[in-house]
């Protein structure tokens, strides 16, 4: 398994080897211009020394002065010192036939421009020919010099254009390489991490349970495990703490539930102490009444003690065919000893409404929010659930996961839990859903309870708002996609 850190050293070593790869051949490339230019310099001395010779010689022609053909022999003997010292560079330019012929013309010119200083002033046709083979020889050498040095500027001039191509070329390589590279390192590691990036947005949004596997690089991977790791933890922790919070609930209720056991309880014992008493002295209708009432009673603290096991039984979340009245009812069965006298619960749902829901973590939902409104006290608390939502303004409304702008009422169900209590401070209302948010004292709450419901909404693939204005209300409204939405046939 290949890891990313592996992959940016290779990439870096890549680079740095072209680099210096292009560096040594760069510098090679400079090295080779420096040498040639110290060629050129060598062909524009010889030149050079070639043309001084020439004047040199001139001068001794018209003015005879013996010094003027020293100069010439001398500057000749400085050409073939050159042609000598510099024989690489002159070989690239010309023939080896060609610079031998070069030196012998040198050797000859000087011989000859001494037999001119010596010959006799009387030997005219001596004199004549001397001069004649150096001028030949003069013109033939500064001709050579002038081809030798033109042959050097052109090679110079095609030497720099290479040298410049082979740069633009090399800067070119260079980049294109630099791009691959980058491309390479995109694809092997910036998209596994913008991947991984977006990964962690959707879980922070709630609509990834774990990361999937990006890459097979190893510290991808092992970031993966680590962290779906720590998301499994994170989950049955909060599984547990949840479960706290519903068990915590289930406490404050049992006390009520059991004093709601004791109506039906103690009308069983009085249907029983009278038919032992009366047993042989009633008549059988009055004994058949008494076994019916018994029967009732039973049934209903049956009813009551299957609604509290219902409630705090912990299941794994499972849709089903729901009927949201009965959900309801068993909810206001759990709280009716909590709810005060001058309290009304109305539940304006119509009996046909069935929801594809958990019918027991429905039910947690509506404890919350039904028990919230009862603490806060309100004196009416209406649920309602109408095909036409009039009462609905969304923008009002603070949403754990906002309903697009341009989202039809029709293509959800919204369930709204009404009361109308002190409210709830502006300031305060953004935070209502958040874990461990309570505005009760301590000792007094968890501040896990709208944050259970939203759980339990989102889970359900919905959103909860809440709408609020002091002193007249609270509304929590609950929007559930349509697609769970079912009717019974009538």
């Amino acid at each position: 398994m290949q890891s990313i850190r592996s992959k940016i050293t290779f990439g870096y070593y890549l680079f740095a080897a072209c680099m210096i790869g292009s560096a040594v051949f760069a510098y090679a490339n400079l090295r080779f211009l420096e040498q040639r230019l110290d060629w050129g310099a060598a062909v524009s001395g010889f030149l050079d020394t070639t043309l001084e010779m020439r004047r040199f010689e001139k001068n001794f022609f018209l003015y005879g002065k013996p010094e003027d053909a020293a100069s010439a022999q001398a500057y000749a003997g400085q050409a073939l010192a050159l042609l000598e010292q510099h024989t690489t560079a002159y070989r690239e330019l010309a023939a080896a036939a060609d610079l031998e012929r070069l030196r012998d013309r040198l050797e000859r010119y000087t011989r000859s421009m001494a037999q001119r200083v010596h010959a006799s002033d009387t030997d005219a046709a001596e004199r004549d020919a001397a001069e004649r083979e150096i001028r030949e020889l003069g013109r033939e050498l500064s001709d050579s010099a002038e081809r030798i040095s033109a042959s050097e500027h052109d090679a110079l001039r095609t030497l720099l254009n290479t040298a410049r191509a082979t740069l633009v070329g090399l800067l070119a390589a260079i980049t294109l390489f630099s791009l691959v590279l980058a491309h390479v390192l995109t694809r092997a590691v910036v998209q596994p991490l913008r991947g991984l990036e977006q990964d962690l947005q959707a879980i922070g949004q709630g609509r990834l349970d774990s990361l999937p596997a990006r890459s097979g690089e190893r510290e991808i991977v092992s970031f993966t495990d680590a962290f779906n790791r720590t998301l499994h933890e994170l989950e049955l922790r909060r599984r547990h703490l949840l479960q706290s919070e519903k068990l915590a609930s289930l406490g404050t209720l049992v006390s009520g539930v059991a004093h709601e056991l004791n109506n039906p309880l103690s009308n069983i014992s009085t249907s029983t102490q009278l038919l032992v008493e009366e047993l042989d002295a009633a008549d059988p209708a009055q004994i058949t009444a008494w076994l019916r009432d018994i029967e009732e009673q039973t049934e209903r603290a049956r009813h009551i003690v299957a609604t509290l096991l219902d409630f705090s039984r912990d299941s794994p979340f499972a849709l089903q065919p729901t009927a949201l009245r009965g959900v309801l009812e068993k909810t206001v069965t759990l709280l009716r000893t909590k709810v005060p006298e001058d309290c009304v619960i109305e539940l304006d749902v119509p009996a046909e409404l069935t929801l594809d829901a958990d019918p027991q973590k429905l039910q947690q939902v509506f404890v919350n929010l039904l028990g919230n409104a009862i603490e806060a006290g309100g004196r009416k608390i209406r649920v309602r659930a109408p095909e036409a939502p009039e009462f609905l303004a969304l923008e009002h409304y603070v949403w754990t996961r906002a309903p697009a702008p341009n989202e039809s009422t029709a293509s959800a169900v919204y369930i709204a839990v009404s009361d109308d209590g002190p409210g709830i401070a502006p300031a305060v209302l953004p935070k209502v859903f958040d874990p461990f948010f309570t505005t009760k004292d301590v000792g007094h709450g968890s501040g896990l309870g709208l944050y259970l419901v939203q759980e339990i909404v989102e889970q359900h693939g919905g959103s909860i708002g809440v709408s609020s204005t002091p002193g007249q209300g609270s509304t929590f409204l609950i929007r559930l996609p349509r697609r769970l939405l079912r009717e019974t046939p009538v």
